[in-house]
């Protein structure tokens, strides 16, 4: 009986592992963090979108993709479930909202997520 039971749990252990290393192994689309923050800029989204691009430091990569009155920037890769950071802007007018998502913003102490707000006051 013992060692069924051994074994048993063994098994649970091994396959409680491999669910767990699966779960971590996944890089979710980085909107679905909680590092995020959101507001309006009278700022048009070319001058916006430099601004925040100007803050953040000079070896970090950044696309743009627009379409229609969305403008979106991508650090480091397009791919949002490899992106370390993104910056939608939307609308057109006087106010544009935007909204700012950074994964890992601890490591930089939320670099662009400040970059972003910084830049819609200014």
């Amino acid at each position: 009986m013992k060692r069924s039971s051994s074994v048993a749990g063994a098994i649970l252990v091994s396959a409680f592992a491999t669910m767990f290393m699966a779960g971590c192994a996944q890089n979710p689309d980085v909107r679905d963090g909680h590092d995020y923050t959101s507001g309006t800029t009278q700022r048009s989204a070319p001058d916006y979108l430099g601004c925040v691009k100007g803050e953040l430091q000079g070896t970090t990569t950044t696309f743009e993709e627009g379409t229609g009155d969305s403008v979106k920037l991508y650090v480091d890769s397009t791919d949002p479930n490899k992106a370390n950071g993104l910056v939608e802007v939307q609308g057109s007018g006087a106010q544009r909202q935007f909204t700012a998502y950074q994964r890992d913003a601890w490591y930089d102490h939320g670099r662009l997520l400040d970059a972003a707000l910084m830049c819609s006051k200014a």
